[in-house]
């Protein structure tokens, strides 16, 4: 193999020492230590850059590349580290309506993948998770699964949560007796969840998210509650009698 020399090529034709490039060998494969057949030990890749027109080119490009670069990720930390200051100023019913409600209610609307909105039945429209007890009316429990069933926005929203119908239609799918038990969550102790635990609660939310959403599949009323409690269960919010439903 013949010894490569420092001599420029391309835009960097003209320039070079003549001395024999370094180069590097690993598994069998020689990468020579050069740009443009230029030298970097040498120096004469270096100098190229900064005493000709076309090296100064590329210098220049390299180095706003390199300022964007930079820029971009402070931009990145800056915005992290506003939304981290966010998070730290708010109370701990903010951060669980924001970060930690979304995504107990995405568990309950996963969970009864498939099935219609309960209390209309119907299987047109965007569908959310809809509390049975509102949040409003019980703060305690508004993440326990129990109180969460697939049901579209318009039903939840404009029609003020469709309460007769939603009772009705629990009592159809899942059972006289599972609704007494959903009701009978009122009766949980009161509960304050603090900023670390509902972090905590958040990261565990996460996690689950992404395993149903990776293995959705429609459910019978008797595997809805099932999953209910095994969920309940992994996030470890409320008292024991409050997590599971016997069937």
């Amino acid at each position: 193999m013949a010894v490569k020399v420092c001599r420029g090529t391309g835009k960097a034709k003209g320039f070079g020492c003549g001395k024999p490039l370094q180069y590097s060998e690993r598994n069998g494969i020689k990468t020579y230590d050069a740009k443009y057949g230029l030298g970097k030990k040498c120096k004469c890749y270096n100098k190229w850059l900064s005493s000709s027109d076309e090296g100064m080119k590329i210098l220049s490009k390299a180095t706003l590349v390199a300022k964007k670069k930079v820029e971009k990720q402070k931009n990145k930390e800056d915005k992290e580290r506003l939304k981290q200051m966010k998070i730290d100023s708010m109370s701990p019913d903010k951060y669980r309506a924001t970060y930690v409600q979304p995504l107990i209610n995405k568990i309950a609307r996963f969970i009864d993948y498939g099935n219609p909105c309960v209390p209309t039945g119907n299987y047109e429209g965007k569908m959310a998770g809809g509390h049975y007890t509102s949040v409003g009316a019980n703060r305690t429990i508004c993440l326990n699964l129990h109180n969460i069933f697939i049901q579209s926005f318009a039903s939840n929203s404009w029609k003020g949560g469709d309460d007769k119908k939603y009772r009705a239609s629990l009592i159809r799918i899942f059972g006289e007796e599972y609704l007494d038990f959903i009701e009978g969550l009122n009766s949980h102790r009161s509960i304050q969840l603090r900023k670390p635990q509902l972090i905590e609660i958040k990261e565990k939310a996460q996690k689950i998210v992404l395993d149903l959403e990776k293995n959705l599949e429609v459910l019978s009323p008797k595997e809805r509650i099932q999953k209910r409690n095994k969920i309940n269960v992994e996030l470890d919010i409320y008292d024991t009698d409050y997590l599971t439903f016997k069937i």
